[in-house]
């Protein structure tokens, strides 16, 4: 009887904090990872999200947490905003503030251990967006390549779908993922590319272990952590052996498929939901 009064204990406690917890987003059409991580994840925690808030001001004092996730807020308001309660930031593309934020979350373990100087770090992945799990069935071998058109590479002689992250809705992106057979989770060269692969979420990769589909991967941190048995490494100059044998070897695309769809549990909302709620259940 106490442990039970004891579990209610905690459920109640997390149940008021969630309703507590404000995610704080920028633009989600101009930048799809505040629509998953601020959107997607608020939503499915029963939690509020903001978007587009400038200042401090415009934050109700209803709440106490706040997640940021690409804030549009100067580092002055953000002050502000710490005044208010735990601010909370989700470390996406780029290097985040050392000031004003009481702990951080990182969708990698190596972004994990790039900040671990600046604060508290929890590693909570991105969630594939396969949440019916749905599955192509096709013998076409097609490959597909999703993301921003700025990253997307020059492969002129290899034929390929290419799908433009900017503006697509979570369905848009879903039903892509179905009309393809082998993900291209390669990128074009480009300024601040290291940074970039540093920071890289995965989150490619971790849509095409969500939709059961094999890949082939630059060789970048994020995809060796997540995923390397669903996929190939390789390099732009030297993708076409990988996609040869994707396309042609039966057996091997069927056993990193099985792979794909053993792994996908790991990313599912609900499961990364779940690493939301203990960090928010951690907050004093």
């Amino acid at each position: 009887m106490v442990h039970q009064l004891a579990m209610y204990m905690i459920r109640g406690n997390l149940a008021a904090k969630l309703k507590k917890t404000l995610f704080i987003g920028g633009n989600m059409w101009r930048r799809p990872s505040v629509r998953i991580r601020c959107v997607d994840i608020a939503r499915h925690l029963g939690c509020h999200h903001h978007l587009l808030a400038q200042s401090a001001a415009e934050i109700s004092r209803d709440y106490s947490i706040f997640i940021c996730v690409k804030p549009e807020m100067s580092l002055k308001e953000l002050a502000k905003l710490s005044q208010l309660g735990t601010v909370i930031w989700d470390v996406i593309d780029v290097l985040p503030p050392h000031e004003n934020i009481s702990a951080y979350i990182t969708s990698t373990s190596k972004v994990q251990n790039m900040i671990t100087s600046m604060g508290s770090a929890f590693l909570i992945p991105h969630h594939h967006c396969n949440d019916q799990a749905q599955y192509r069935s096709s013998s076409c071998r097609t490959l597909g390549w999703i993301g921003h058109r700025h990253w997307c590479p020059d492969l002129r002689e290899i034929e390929f779908k290419r799908y433009y992250i900017e503006g697509m809705t979570r369905s848009e992106v879903a039903r892509a993922h179905l009309e393809f057979d082998i993900g291209l989770n390669l990128r074009a060269v480009r300024k601040k590319q290291e940074s970039h692969i540093n920071l890289n979420s995965g989150i490619k990769l971790i849509n095409c272990i969500g939709f059961g589909l094999p890949s082939i991967s630059s060789d970048e941190p994020a995809y060796h952590e997540f995923g390397s048995d669903c996929t190939l490494f390789t390099t732009l100059e030297n993708c076409g052996p990988s996609i040869h044998s994707l396309q042609n070897d039966e057996a091997l695309y069927h056993k990193m498929r099985s792979n794909c769809i053993a792994r996908a549990p790991q990313f599912h909302i609900e499961t990364i939901a779940n690493r939301y709620k203990h960090l928010i259940d951690s907050v004093a």
